[in-house]
């Protein structure tokens, strides 16, 4: 003898309970990822991120400098070095490069003797940062120097942010 239930079993509730919390969980997050505050801080990564790597690549050509002509002593909006024309002997080159803060801008210059040019750094066009407020290269002891500027955010959620380097000279 067989007995047939009539109606929903114990088993179909708690799989349809599951089943909906799993979906009102997914919507819930799917809102939260497309809503707009989420957004701004995807970009505000994203900018972050991008100066970073701007200020890497920065330090890396300064800390593999020969010889830092500017500055020397003290702070200043600019730095000027000399790389190496031979990694091998580690001679400089005979032209200048640098980057000075100037007009809330990060320029890159390469001075030969006869001219003064605004070029391309390695991946970054001129100028390399746009609203750069108070930014200073600082000469912090011989074999050590420090970049600082603010900036504001570009979708303006955030006054001044503040990016700070400390770059040791590897060939001093």
């Amino acid at each position: 003898m067989i007995h047939k239930k009539n109606g929903i079993t114990l088993w179909e509730i708690l799989l349809f309970t599951v089943f909906l919390a799993v979906s009102i969980g997914a919507s819930v997050f799917f809102f939260f990822i497309n809503s707009t505050d989420m957004q701004k801080a995807q970009q505000k990564y994203a900018w972050v991120k991008n100066v970073n790597s701007v200020l890497d690549d920065v330090s890396l050509e300064i800390g593999n400098a020969v010889i830092l002509s500017h500055p020397f002593n003290g702070s200043s909006k600019e730095c000027f070095y000399r790389g190496a024309s031979d990694h091998s002997t580690l001679e400089p080159e005979s032209f200048e490069e640098g980057f000075i803060f100037s007009d809330d801008l990060l320029y890159y210059i390469s001075k030969e003797p006869t001219s003064t040019n605004v070029t391309r750094f390695g991946k970054h066009r001129n100028p390399i940062l746009v609203n750069c407020k108070d930014g200073i290269f600082n000469r912090k002891s011989a074999n050590q120097i420090e970049i600082y500027f603010k900036m504001n955010s570009p979708n303006g959620t955030e006054t001044d942010r503040e990016f700070r380097r400390i770059i040791n000279l590897r060939n001093k």
